[in-house]
């Protein structure tokens, strides 16, 4: 399981990370990370499967979130007892003692 969140995030990252830079044009100095290579990219992409440029950065984020989603879901089919027990030892966690008690606020002099 870690073999394979690691092969996701290290692609995905560096993807998400050349989409932000690229997309806002902070090249700092390096071409790749341009408007105009972006562009490009994305403009030879669309030529390739015949749709309008502006179109595909829309669908390339939609993927991203689905292919996340489908990771993460199994990651916690697979963690899915520990996170159950995470989960109510934070919930016995936030229930406070005075909660609890049987003291009212009423009775207050």
């Amino acid at each position: 399981m870690r073999w394979l969140l690691g092969l996701w995030f290290a692609p995905i990252s560096v993807l998400v990370g050349w989409l932000g830079f690229a997309s806002h044009d902070l090249s700092f100095g390096l071409f790749f990370l341009t408007r105009d290579f972006y562009d490009q990219v994305f403009g030879i992409y669309a030529q390739t499967l015949g749709v309008a440029p502006e179109t595909l950065p829309p669908l390339v984020y939609r993927a991203l979130v689905l292919d996340s989603a489908i990771v993460l879901g199994l990651f916690a089919l697979r963690r899915r007892k520990s996170i159950v027990a995470f989960a109510r030892r934070c919930y016995r966690g936030m229930m406070s003692p005075r909660s609890a008690s049987a003291e009212s606020l009423s009775s207050a002099p």
